[in-house]
Order: structure tokens, then C-alpha cells, then sequence
């Protein structure tokens, strides 16, 4: 068991003027199953590329483990996939082959190009390459993209037959409940340390939120009367310089009791108003910072829409008898699908079955692709394709939307309401975050004005 010890850690990156960390301290456990969370853009991967080495912060990273990370950037797809995954790291065939089995699936596949194979098992290829090495520590960043449920469950029990830790960085509620023992949260700028699974960790999220809404809510209240009580005080102190710039000084008749004719300045008396006013204002103003200083930023999330623009056709897509094959490999047969104007389908099957095939070949992409019976899509369709693979997209986001024939500012508010950082907006997508990827291309579709989405 070891331990990693984060001391002081700050982190930004060169073209922004905001931290990514700041004065981070943390002591993580080698055994625990740690989830680490938070929307995206918050600095997950990012927190991961620091352990590894791969950025350097302000402060110290100590540790005697050595890391593994998914997923590994394949340089030659086409390759046969065992010796690519041996030409990047050192391992042995029967390392792999036993994680393979472990994790139920055939080794065989080893032998196909990377290319040809389902983005599932891909993923599965890749993870199991994170565990050949039993002394190393697998940093794991989002393993279920391209995984359907099935898979995920797998994953999900070969997580659990290691007895080693590791980190992993997901979205997907179900699977973290399953492979967590405790939950790293980035928050904001924070970041939190919880014990147990996302359930746990979110009920005690969704307390603390709720208690702080509500001690936000009368801490409003209190800015609101103090406010009302300095305009109030303000308008106090017009009156008496008002009254202080007439400059007259009154003389009251004499009282035949008194010795001195009875007399009062009032340039005076507006002065001590005025100081009087002022002092008030000060603790006003101070008491007023104090509470707003007493309020919590809680994490909320904006909602977004699609550019859903609904042609006269009542029938979008629809396909008959339609058998799908990918070279020599039989996808699936018979498929029978009728999509309705402003109809949502959804489309499964278990990884490898032709699911991103079948939408290819809509979209006219397929390649070594072929069919037996018919689809017919509508005509003038106007298709948005949210792609699993987000590396064909290149470029700083301004050439991009106009590449892509997008509005550069409708993009921009979709990325700001996806949390995307300012400071990123100028970065080559092909440098971004996976991540941050994946919300460009996601804003990219909701921005395209279209009556169909895949």
C-alpha cells in the first residue's frame, strides 16, 4: 500500500490568468477505488496529466507508484492491434491475453486491425492494457463512452476482481455506484474527499446544497434590508448638505429668563449630520460585504437546447428488410425502422453489432461497408452527426465554426453553459481535453440548424 501526497499543488495553464488548482492538499490511499468527478472543464484530466507527470504545477506531487492510463492514443490504426499496443508499451502477449479473459472477452481480436474493430472493443482492448502491469497504478479517464450496458457491467465486475486501486473519471452514475469506494469531487474551484460510492457522495452533496440555498436565502434577505436601511441613510445625508449650503445662521427672539439670546448654527449641525451619516454608511457598506462574503457558489447547471428545425415530411427515415455488413462480418439482418417527424428512437444493441455502422451508412461514410434491402431517408434532409470519435475535428473554434457553417457565437454560449473555460477558447481543438472535445462537438450539433440528429 502506498500513498499519494499532494502538498500545496497549483495549477493554470500558460494562456490563462485563472488556476486551474490552487493550493491543493490531499493524502490518497494506493487501495482506495477512487471516482473522480465533476462537470466537465473543471480540471479532471488535467488533475490526472499532473500525477503522470505529463504537466508540471507549483507545489509537490510525492509518491513511489508508477501509472498507467487509459485510454492510450493509437498512432497506426491500422496496424494489427497487438503489435501496435507492443510497439507503445512493454508487455508481454499472455499479460494481455489474461486480462482479456478476465474480463470475458476473446483474445482473438488481438488480430484485427485497431480500425476494424467496435468502439467497445476498443475500449475493453485498452483498459485491459492498464492492468497488465499489477505494480503500476491505472489512472482510468472515462472507460464507458462507447460501451452499452452489457459491456458496462462487464467492466464494472472486472473492476471488481482487482484487489489493486486506481482512479477512474466517469459520468455514469450506475457504473461509479459499482466500482467506488470513495469519491474525489471537483466542485467549483474546490475539491472534496468523500467516502463510499456516488450515491453517498451525492447525498451528502445534495444536504450541502440545499442548506446552503437556504442559508443563501436569508443572508439575501438581510443584504436586502441592510440596503434599504443605507439608501434610507443616503438619502439622510442629501437633505443636511442641502441644508448645509444654505449657510444661515438663526437667531431665536431672547427668553426674558435667559442672560444670552438663544442662537444655533445650522452649517454645524449639518456637519455632525453628515459625519454621522457617513459612519453609518461605512458599517452599512462593511456589514453588507460581510454577509455577501457569507454566501455560497453553488454549482448550478443552465440548460441547453437543440436548433431543431422540423421540415413538412412526416416520415424521416425509414428502412426495410436491411441486412448490414462491414467486409466479411455479418453486422446484423432484417432490420425494419420507420422514425416519425419529431420522433426520438433510440438505437441498442451489445458493441460490435453495427449500431455506429448503421449511421454511417446513412450519413454515406461507410467504408467496406455494404447491405442487402433498403433505407430511404426523406429529401432536403438536413443531418447533425455527433461522431464517437471527436479527432477529425481540428483547428482554433472560430475557423472551425466557419468550416462547419455554424454560428461562432451561438457556439461560444453553448460551450459557456457546458462549463467550457474562457481560457480555452483560443486552444486547437486537437490540443483540448477529451473532454472538451467532446463539448465542441456536442455544441457544435445543437448549434446545426437540423430536423434530424444522430
Amino acid at each position: 500500500m502506498s500513498n499519494i501526497r499532494i502538498s500545496n499543488l497549483s495549477f493554470r495553464y500558460e494562456d490563462s490568468s485563472e488556476n486551474i488548482f490552487g493550493n491543493l492538499n490531499l493524502n490518497l490511499d494506493s487501495s482506495w477505488k477512487l471516482g473522480l468527478v465533476g462537470r466537465n472543464g473543471r480540471g479532471k484530466t488535467t488533475f490526472l496529466n499532473l500525477l503522470r507527470g505529463k504537466l508540471k504545477g507549483i507545489g509537490e506531487i510525492q509518491t513511489s507508484l508508477d501509472f498507467s492510463y487509459y485510454p492510450l492514443t493509437i498512432r497506426d490504426t491500422s496496424s494489427l492491434t497487438l503489435y501496435e499496443l507492443q510497439q507503445q508499451v512493454d508487455f508481454e502477449q499472455w499479460e494481455l491475453e489474461r486480462e482479456l479473459n478476465v474480463m470475458g472477452v476473446d483474445p482473438n481480436i488481438l488480430w484485427q486491425p485497431f480500425e476494424t474493430l467496435s468502439g467497445g472493443e476498443q475500449t475493453k482492448i485498452l483498459l485491459a492494457l492498464s492492468f497488465t502491469d499489477r505494480d503500476s497504478f491505472p489512472l482510468i479517464d472515462e472507460p464507458t463512452n462507447h460501451l452499452d450496458q452489457d459491456s458496462r457491467r462487464e467492466i464494472s465486475r472486472y473492476l471488481a476482481k482487482h484487489g489493486q486501486g486506481y482512479i477512474v473519471v466517469s459520468h455514469d452514475r450506475d457504473f461509479l455506484n459499482q466500482v467506488t469506494d470513495h469519491i474525489l469531487a471537483i466542485e467549483n474551484t474546490e475539491i472534496h474527499l468523500y467516502q463510499g460510492n456516488f450515491a453517498a457522495y451525492e447525498d451528502t452533496k445534495n444536504k450541502r446544497d440545499n442548506f446552503n440555498r437556504e442559508k443563501n436565502l436569508k443572508l439575501k434577505g438581510e443584504v436586502r434590508r441592510l440596503n434599504d436601511s443605507l439608501l434610507k441613510n443616503l438619502m439622510f445625508a442629501e437633505r443636511s448638505e442641502s441644508t448645509k449650503n444654505t449657510g444661515r445662521k438663526y437667531k431665536g427672539k431672547a427668553n426674558h429668563r435667559a442672560f444670552h439670546p438663544l442662537s444655533f448654527d445650522v452649517t454645524k449641525i449639518a456637519a455632525n449630520d453628515m459625519r454621522r451619516a457617513k459612519n453609518i454608511e461605512h458599517r452599512l457598506e462593511k456589514n453588507i460585504q460581510a454577509k455577501q462574503g457569507l454566501m455560497t457558489n453553488i454549482e448550478e447547471v443552465p440548460e441547453l437546447s437543440m436548433n431543431f428545425q422540423p421540415n413538412y415530411h412526416q416520415t424521416i427515415l425509414e428502412t426495410q428488410h436491411l441486412d448490414l455488413q462491414i467486409g466479411d462480418k455479418k453486422l446484423f439482418r432484417d432490420l425494419n425502422l420507420v422514425i416519425k417527424n419529431h420522433g426520438v428512437v433510440s438505437l441498442e444493441g451489445k458493441n460490435g453489432s453495427g449500431k455506429s455502422t448503421f449511421l454511417k451508412l446513412l450519413l454515406g461514410k461507410g467504408k467496406n461497408t455494404s447491405y442487402k434491402g433498403k433505407f430511404v431517408l426523406s429529401n432536403g434532409l438536413a443531418i447533425s452527426y455527433l461522431p464517437q470519435d471527436f479527432t477529425e475535428y481540428t483547428g482554433d473554434l472560430k475557423s472551425f465554426a466557419i468550416k462547419q457553417r455554424i454560428s461562432y457565437e451561438d457556439l461560444l454560449n453553448n460551450l459557456k453553459k457546458m462549463g467550457f473555460p474562457r481560457a480555452s477558447f483560443n486552444t486547437p481543438i486537437e490540443e483540448m481535453s477529451m473532454g472538451q472535445q467532446k463539448r465542441v462537438a456536442l455544441a457544435k450539433s445543437l448549434v446545426e440548424p437540423a430536423d434530424l440528429y444522430l
